[in-house]
């Protein structure tokens, strides 16, 4: 058997990212907010958390459209919660 190290954070953040990505195109707006948001929390600075603020941008943006303000305004204030936290 070969001694193969595993990045455990690596397969954690790529399986959480198809995760949400999944509940995005399925239109699960909530579900894949969940996703990237603990994405964002658990692994900030890395090249996840930097895609999933994009996709929270975008899930932000079709709030907006649809006119659920309010839910728009919730992701940005979650986001912005998240990276105080952080900082």
């Amino acid at each position: 058997m070969a001694n193969t190290a595993i990045d455990a954070n690596l397969v954690t953040r790529g399986f959480l990212m198809r995760m949400g990505n999944a509940w995005f195109d399925q239109g699960e707006l909530r579900q894949a907010l969940d996703v990237y948001l603990k994405v964002i929390e658990e692994y900030p600075g890395s090249e996840e958390s930097k895609t999933a603020q994009v996709a929270l941008f975008t899930i932000a943006r079709r709030y907006e459209q649809e006119g659920l303000l309010r839910l728009s305004l919730d992701v940005l204030e979650r986001l912005e919660q998240i990276q105080t936290t952080n900082a």
